[in-house]
């Protein structure tokens, strides 16, 4: 069950074949999901490659935007200044950050191994690993959530081999304990098709970790479907779903994170890039509104990757590395300034949809340590709400 499924279509491009980010050609994905059934822990990573393994070290453009940075998303500084990324991305909690990132390193070392480069050509391939994380203290608390390095390789081999078919959304990979607007959220995603009649069409695909915002916040086709399940819940003398009253819990706990990540296999250079993950603010606030996007203790990170053909950044095979190397270049194709307006609304609209379809995923809810409770989404009543009051034309 998707967003789609409750009778709301987010935006007006079409999505592409699967509505996921794997409609961009070449793009694959693994999620691990432990669930440890005694201590209620529910943990996981997602890795995601943007080219085929075979192809992974070839580098895609890329550009990064920061709403509100109180989190962390490792190889930032690289991209920054390089404008581009060669390996793969994966997604988790905070406190697996490092071994993650760790795992991930040894696997590129591992892969470089088996391509039988010399130390060398691995040096001149370096890449540091894209890691991103959103806490989840509410559900698995502040000791359980740590991974093995095990679950984190068998996501990275199991994107690389290209053996899972379909983004798992909700409380898989790395969205596994992760909320949303005070329900169960965390992983979701959506693709556009840009075809606006030109040479040819492109996809965008949008990946998000979910894990921010407040019910009352929340809004689906513009109905305040938050402030509509509150104002029943009181009614009804309910606590709302995640009551952080009953143990004084705030700051990231509450305020939560969310990363998303956006490719398209339209060729782009880091600039306009930057600009596309830009955009991701747009389809978050359609949900979250200014209540609960991009607040002070929120970690919101945002990618965007270009898979389109990129040269080669090493210099010509027999040139001779030295003091100061010989000038080489390579030529690259680009979308036109005039032609890039149709990729924002694609972002846009592909993350909105992404973030509802993570609590969608995340439907049945997770009781975590301590009895910690979210409550997933009630979508029978949301799809009763948005047949009332939703606009339609």
């Amino acid at each position: 069950m998707r967003i789609r499924d409750l009778g709301y279509s987010p935006g007006t491009l079409p999505p592409g074949p699967t509505n996921s980010i794997l409609d961009i050609p070449g793009v694959s994905i693994g999620q691990v999901t432990p669930h440890n059934t005694t201590t209620h822990t529910r943990k996981g990573v997602t890795a995601i490659f943007p080219r085929p393994k075979n192809s992974i070290l070839t580098p895609c453009f890329a550009g990064i935007s920061v709403l509100n940075g109180n989190g962390e998303m490792t190889g930032k500084f690289q991209i920054d200044d390089w404008g581009f990324t060669n390996t793969p991305i994966l997604l988790t909690n905070s406190l697996s950050l490092g071994v993650v990132f760790d795992t991930v390193w040894q696997w590129a070392l591992d892969f470089m191994d088996e391509l039988k480069l010399d130390p060398l050509a691995q040096a001149r391939n370096y890449g540091t690993p894209v890691v991103a994380e959103t806490c989840d203290w509410y559900l698995n608390g502040t000791r359980g959530s740590r991974l093995e390095s095990s679950d984190v390789r068998k996501a990275i081999e199991v994107a690389g081999n290209g053996e899972q078919k379909e983004v798992l959304e909700g409380s898989h990979g790395g969205g596994a304990g992760m909320t949303c607007h005070q329900f169960t959220g965390g992983t979701g995603t959506s693709s556009r098709v840009v075809a606006t009649g030109g040479e040819k069409e492109y996809t965008v695909g949008v990946l998000v970790q979910s894990n921010y915002g407040h019910t009352v916040d929340m809004r689906i086709g513009g109905v305040p479907i938050g402030k509509i399940l509150v104002k029943e819940g009181e009614e009804r003398g309910e606590a709302p779903s995640m009551s952080y009253q009953k143990k004084e819990q705030a700051s990231k706990v509450d305020k939560g994170s969310i990363v998303v990540i956006v490719l398209t296999d339209a060729p782009m250079l880091p600039n306009q890039l930057q600009r596309l993950a830009r955009h991701v603010g747009v389809g978050i606030a359609q949900v979250g509104g200014p209540g609960s996007t991009g607040r002070t203790f929120s970690g919101d990170i945002f990618l965007a990757l270009s898979t389109a053909e990129h040269g080669k950044e090493q210099l010509s095979e027999g040139v001779k590395m030295k003091h100061m190397n010989v000038t080489e270049t390579y030529s690259v194709e680009t979308v036109k300034n005039e032609s890039i307006d149709a990729f924002f609304c694609a972002v846009a609209e592909a993350t909105e949809e992404a973030v509802l379809n993570s609590m969608v995923g995340a439907r049945d809810g997770m009781t975590g340590v301590d009895g910690n409770r979210a409550d997933g989404l009630p979508v029978d009543r949301v799809r009763e709400l948005l047949e009332k009051h939703l606009v339609k034309i």
